[in-house]
């Protein structure tokens, strides 16, 4: 019987002594992602000029605030691709920067290895310039003003 322990404490003291210190790798999660597309309806036909959106994703249930905040830019069609996406149902927040400055809050529903079509509509806008420019030309009529009594 003392053998058999001295065998056990044996074999316990070389693998200990071959274990590696590092930790184990854990798991890779498997998560699952998706894509959207964001297509800007009403947009201006200048093709020289190009805007940016802020788009923010807020999970709805409370676990991932801010989960995409970043800037992106119109592709040559005014469509917004984001490739990777975490499956689930999102608050996004589009703030337009540039001519238009919409601000748009919706719902999606992003599906796993699926893409996902929102269709944004923008208002009608027109860019600055002082040849455009129109001021209405005003005559006042003397006759209406009110007349202060002087003391």
């Amino acid at each position: 019987m003392k053998q058999i322990y001295l065998y056990v404490v044996c074999l316990l003291c070389t693998l200990a002594a071959h274990a590696e210190k590092t930790p184990r790798a854990k798991a890779k999660k498997i998560v699952a992602v998706g894509g959207v597309q964001f297509k800007l309806n009403n947009y201006t036909s200048d093709t020289l000029h190009r805007d940016s959106a802020l788009i923010i994703f807020d999970r709805a249930d409370h676990t991932g605030a801010g989960v995409i905040y970043q800037v992106f830019y119109g592709d040559k069609d005014h469509n917004i691709y984001i490739p990777v996406v975490p499956a689930g149902k999102y608050y996004v927040t589009i703030q337009c920067l540039g001519m238009h400055r919409d601000r748009l809050e919706k719902v999606v529903y992003v599906k796993s290895e699926k893409n996902e079509k929102v269709k944004i509509s923008l208002q009608d806008t027109e860019e600055f310039s002082k040849d455009k420019v129109v001021i209405p030309v005003y005559a006042p009529k003397f006759s209406d003003l009110a007349v202060l009594k002087m003391k």
